[in-house]
């Protein structure tokens, strides 16, 4: 009989812990406001431009365009359903789902672009040009929040062929700037390609609408021979009619930020606006733009391991249309780099 009651009270604490564990999701999910409604969306397509010009430089990360549009919900061509349908749950229920396709460049300079002779303590001169598939899930997370996934495959070229060139002296030419001196040094051609993965939490702060504020974490990685890094952050905003999303993203986001017109038609006919602060940081193994070719003799410097982004900028909505401007700061990137750098981002977004 000894045995028998020992087993029974084992039992009962494991059935008593289970109990405390559902409680106390269930006090966190009400603390935080967790929404159990999933809407169907539409389309939508977003342009984001960013520049060093906004904070008066002319170094280093100095310019990048995104173009990137989702598909309504459920779209998905080129038998992409069975690749959507096995991707792992990992504390993640899906319910609805996207694909669309990016197109981008970004160009890298020494901080100095007057000089014509290689700069020994200094970036080098780089460009990357891409086009990107992504795959996009919306449902629940950890505790039943509000959660999305993001995984982006980008295929491209860094070096001349990515026309980074052509298109900094093109603007520095109409724009009467000085012309930059050193591009015949950039790194030479090569294809690249990085897989992206992130995924986002949303949780309720405070307020009911039309007022509310929200914190919106994050974690993902970045593989391939453009960047390998390791990544987690997370934004808070707060503001009139807040989006049914997960954040202002910028270029270099592992995700792409963007919710479509819900299908049900209830589009929102008033204006919307909110304020936002973010960080995140990462842990670097590998930047081609820092680390040089992989399979050519190039310029490199010793990367900094772990870069921090922090991040500040509003948003502003009518009916289908929303822009707004980020403002980041970003920490050393490389040895001997003795400034911080900052660029300012202006993103357009239609909702179809």
């Amino acid at each position: 009989m000894r045995p028998f009651r020992e087993l029974t009270r084992h039992r009962l604490k494991l059935k008593s812990v289970r109990a405390a564990a559902v409680a106390l999701v269930a006090v966190v999910a009400g603390a935080f406001g967790v929404s159990g409604q999933i809407v169907e969306q539409g389309a939508v397509f977003t342009f984001i431009e960013e520049n060093d010009l906004f904070v008066n430089t002319d170094r280093h990360y100095t310019q990048g365009i995104r173009l990137a549009y989702l598909h309504a919900d459920g779209f998905f061509p080129f038998g992409l359903t069975n690749v959507y349908s096995s991707l792992p749950q990992l504390g993640f229920q899906s319910y609805v789902g996207k694909f669309g396709f990016a197109v981008g460049q970004s160009i890298f300079t020494p901080a100095d672009i007057t000089a014509s002779q290689p700069q020994l303590n200094e970036r080098p001169y780089a460009g990357w040009l891409y086009a990107g598939a992504i795959l996009q899930r919306r449902g629940f997370g950890y505790w039943g929040l509000p959660a999305q996934e993001d995984l982006e495959l980008d295929l491209g070229v860094v070096g001349p062929w990515s026309l980074a060139r052509d298109a900094q002296i093109w603007v520095h030419q109409v724009r009467a700037f000085e012309v930059p001196r050193g591009w015949r040094f950039q790194l030479k051609n090569e294809p690249g390609f990085r897989l992206r993965y992130q995924r986002s939490l949303r949780l309720h702060l405070f307020g009911q609408e039309p007022f509310t504020g929200e914190i919106l974490p994050h974690a993902g990685f970045s593989l391939g021979n453009v960047e390998t890094s390791f990544r987690a952050g997370g934004l808070v905003r707060m503001g009139i009619h807040l989006a049914d999303d997960f954040g202002v993203q910028t270029i270099d986001s592992l995700g792409t930020a963007g919710s479509g017109r819900p299908k049900n038609g209830a589009l929102r006919s008033r204006w919307s606006g909110s304020v936002f602060a973010g960080a995140e940081g990462r842990t670097v193994a590998h930047n081609i733009f820092l680390d040089g070719s992989l399979f050519h003799h190039s310029p490199d410097i010793g990367k900094e391991i772990l870069v921090g982004d922090f991040k500040l900028g509003f948003a502003l909505s009518y009916g289908p249309l929303e822009a707004g401007y980020t403002h980041v700061w970003r920490t050393p990137e490389f040895h001997g780099q003795l400034e911080e750098d900052a660029f300012g981002a202006v993103f357009i977004r239609w909702r179809f």
